[in-house]
Order: structure tokens, then C-alpha cells, then sequence
């Protein structure tokens, strides 16, 4: 009660010296390390080779936005977010300061040169996970939960009043990677770097912006989001880089930022680019090139005052669950072959999930996917999505729901790609091999597209 009584006093002292009266909202801001303690196996190496080093640490970062209960996003440098680790973390917040399930959301990354995850892309290793990392795993994920807890607890208890504004920029370092007619990758053995060119694949370079200003018109938090795989490093033929622990352009550009704002917590999160890469990938030279990209776009428009616009809250908030249908399952028969030596990578993850259905798991018919809204009365909608979300959902949702409305990918759960009906009718790796890593063996069927796009149009509208 001491502390409400004092936070409230603050306010109306601070409401009192703000010079325009733009109506200001509580917010707080937090960031946590979550660099592991020593070596652990990352996601991007296929030997079974812990880490050699620390290229940039990691880190959890946290948003809090409103009076009791307020919304809190939680953006952390990993590649997935485990179900579990969202409903864990979720449900501490809600035991300890009563804080509902709709108002927490919790966004990864996807930066490859991350730890692996308990519960997340089971096959992604390409056989059986030795037992030492197994182990490792299990020490980090679970340390993972506390710290995005801590992360949370710390914004929500930093709350100050502050004036809330968002803009909309633009980047163009995204290409789509599935390659239309035209469309080509070339690498540069010279340089060391890949070209993506794909000039008729869908994309879109919108860049969402959110800050936050004290009454005195310092900036201390930044929230951006981007529709491109964070892969601007990875290339394990030509990029110069192995096996280092680094948050790749989006820790760089996070990083960045801070540097030139150090009053400044900034947090990126990917927008729909489950089939998006950076035009040129190669090694921590491109993804700095990229991460100045978004700096100097986000510097422009803060020059610009005409740019932004004021909001306040509180954020109507929803969030629900739907079964995205998958296609039926193979036979017995087909399982036992699936099971006899299989030869790449990709076959001996699908490999692991039949020799699990042959002893007896029950192969299940749909995937879990998340839809959470916020919805400001006279801001933006955030629209919060599980999984690697392509971006034919975020063209379709804005053309649909409106210019306010802020996609945000891998958030609250990662379970497979969530690929549109006519990346389903094209078929490649995102609507059929990547299914066997996140230890699925059937593709989802044609129907989702639309099964998603109800489900987003009722989140919004309730």
C-alpha cells in the first residue's frame, strides 16, 4: 500500500511538470542478463561441440505499460519460446501480483547462436541429443524462467509516468528466401557472404516503432519490430563464425541503440518472417550493416516530431488458444520405413517422430497456436502469434484489419511454421521437412490459413 501511495504521488508530481499535458501512463523498463554461465551446445552447431566463446552476451528485456494489472512484454534473445516456459512464467506473474494471462507475452528472437531450449525443435540436432547436453539444457531453460520472471517483476516495479508514442518506419533488408520465378541466391566466396535476390516474393519492410519518454522528454525505452529471420550471421560454409554465443542483428541493432541512448532499454521482436531472411547473409560485419540499417531509420524518425503519435493506456487485452488441423497420418507401414536408415538430417528427425508413434505415442491431429491481443483505444493493436509465422499473414492482416494493427511472431509458443494455403499448395521446407524438427510428421492442411484469420478478426474484435 506504501509503495501504491507513493508511485501515486509521483504521478500526479510528474503529470504536474509535463509541459504539453499529454496524458502520460505508468511504464516500466527492465533487462536481465541470460548469457550461460560456461560452455553449452547451440542450436546452429551440428557437431556435438559445446560453445567456444562468447561473441555478445544475451539478454531478457521487459515492458511494462499501464496501472494494475499492467501488460508486460518480455523479449528475450533465444530461438523459441517452449509452451511450458511461457505458461510457467505466466503463471508466476499471476500468483504473485495477480496479473492475468492476456496481459504477459513473451517474444524470442529467433537468434540461432543461442542455447537450446527444453521442450523446443526436438529433432533440430539431427539424431539423439548426447546426455551431458541434455542436461545443460535442462539447467538453462530452467534458469531461462527465472530471469524472464525477474524481468518482468523489475519493469513492473520501475513504473514511472511516461508518454507513450508510436511511428511506423521502413527497412529493406528483408528478402523473401523462397525463391519465385527470377528469384536467385548467390554466394560470394570472395566476400564470404550469400545474396538473396527475389524480387517477385512477397514481403514487407514496415518497421513499428513504440517509445517511451519521461515528462522531461528523455527516452528510456524503445519496442521495434521487424518482419525478417534473425540469421544474418548464420551460414556455417561462409560465414567466418562458428559456434559462439551472439544475438545476431537483432542483439547488434539492440545493442546499438543502447549505445546511442543510454538512458535507453531497447527491445526487438520479428514480425511475420517465418520465410523471410536478410537479403545478404554472411558474418557479424553484414548483421552490423543491417543493425544500422534499423538504427539509423529509428534516429531519423525521432528528428521528426511530425512522425509519432501520442497513445495512453489501458490495452483491452485477449488471448485464446486454436487447433491448427493437421493432415492425416501415414500408415504402419510407411512409419517402418521412415525408420530404415535414413540418410540427411531432415530424415532422421522424422525418423525419431515414427519410432515414436510405432512404440505406441498417439500421433496428435492439430498444433496449439496462441492469438493475444492489446488494443489501445487510440494507439496501435499489438496482435501477438505462436510459431514461425510467414509473412503472408501479416500482408493479409493488415490489408484486412487495418495499418494500426502490430504483428508479432514467436511469442508465447514456437511450434512449428505457420505457413499460408498457398505456401501449403508450393510445398518446401517451411510447410513440409521443418515440421519432422519441431517433432511433427504431418504437414498442417490447406483449411489454416483461414482458421487463423478467424481467430485473429474474434481476438481483436473481444
Amino acid at each position: 500500500m506504501m509503495l501504491r501511495l507513493l508511485f501515486c504521488a509521483c504521478f500526479f508530481l510528474f503529470t504536474a511538470t509535463i509541459a504539453d499535458g499529454a496524458e502520460l501512463t505508468p511504464v516500466g523498463v527492465a533487462k536481465v542478463d541470460i548469457t550461460p554461465d560456461g560452455p553449452v551446445h547451440l542450436v546452429n552447431e551440428l557437431a556435438p561441440e559445446n560453445s567456444a566463446g562468447i561473441s555478445q552476451r544475451l539478454h531478457a528485456r521487459a515492458i511494462a505499460i499501464g496501472e494494475d494489472p499492467p501488460v508486460v512484454l518480455i523479449g528475450f534473445d533465444g530461438i523459441g519460446v517452449p509452451e511450458a516456459v511461457a505458461t510457467r512464467v505466466a503463471s508466476q506473474l499471476e500468483t504473485s501480483l495477480g496479473i492475468p494471462r492476456a496481459h504477459i507475452a513473451i517474444s524470442a528472437s529467433h537468434t540461432h547462436w543461442a542455447p537450446h531450449l527444453s521442450g523446443l525443435l526436438p529433432g533440430i540436432f539431427g539424431g539423439t541429443m548426447p546426455k551431458e547436453h541434455t542436461e545443460e539444457i535442462t539447467r538453462y531453460t530452467e534458469a531461462l524462467v527465472q530471469n524472464l520472471e525477474k524481468a518482468a517483476v523489475e519493469a513492473i516495479k520501475r513504473r514511472l509516468p511516461s508518454q507513450l508514442s508510436w511511428a511506423t518506419g521502413a527497412v529493406e533488408f528483408a528478402a523473401n528466401r523462397r525463391l519465385e520465378e527470377g528469384g536467385e541466391l548467390l554466394v560470394d566466396e570472395e566476400e564470404g557472404v550469400m545474396i538473396t535476390s527475389n524480387p517477385g516474393g512477397p514481403v514487407d519492410h514496415s518497421l513499428p516503432i513504440l517509445t517511451v519518454h519521461d515528462p522531461e522528454g528523455k527516452l528510456r525505452a524503445l519496442h521495434f519490430t521487424y518482419a525478417c529471420h534473425n540469421v544474418a550471421i548464420t551460414g556455417r560454409e561462409f560465414s567466418g563464425f562458428r559456434n559462439r554465443i551472439h544475438g545476431d542483428w537483432v542483439g547488434l541493432t539492440q545493442e546499438m541503440i543502447e549505445t546511442r541512448h543510454p538512458d535507453c532499454i531497447a527491445l526487438c521482436t520479428i514480425g511475420c518472417g517465418g520465410d523471410q531472411r536478410p537479403v545478404t547473409c554472411g558474418g557479424i560485419e553484414v548483421a552490423t550493416k543491417h543493425a544500422s540499417e534499423i538504427a539509423d531509420e529509428i534516429d531519423s524518425l525521432l528528428g521528426n516530431a511530425g512522425s509519432w503519435h501520442s497513445f495512453s493506456g489501458p490495452a483491452h487485452t485477449n488471448h485464446r488458444i486454436v487447433p491448427l488441423p493437421l493432415e492425416p497420418p501415414p500408415s504402419g507401414e510407411t512409419l517402418q520405413e521412415f525408420v530404415t536408415n535414413p540418410k540427411s538430417r531432415s530424415a532422421i528427425a522424422r525418423s525419431m517422430v515414427a519410432r515414436r508413434l510405432l512404440e505406441g505415442e498417439t500421433a496428435r491431429d492439430s498444433v496449439p497456436f496462441q492469438v493475444q491481443s492489446w488494443r489501445f483505444e487510440n494507439g496501435p493493436a499489438f496482435l501477438f502469434l505462436s510459431g514461425e509465422v510467414c509473412i503472408d499473414y501479416q500482408l493479409r492482416i493488415k490489408r484486412e484489419l487495418g495499418e494500426n494493427v502490430w504483428p508479432v511472431a514467436y511469442t508465447n509458443s514456437t511450434p512449428c511454421y505457420i505457413v499460408s494455403k498457398r505456401m501449403l499448395a508450393k510445398g518446401g521446407y517451411e510447410a513440409g521437412n521443418s515440421m519432422f524438427y519441431y517433432g511433427w510428421l504431418r504437414s498442417l492442411k490447406p483449411e489454416t490459413e483461414e482458421i487463423v484469420m478467424e481467430a485473429v478478426r474474434n481476438t481483436l474484435r473481444q
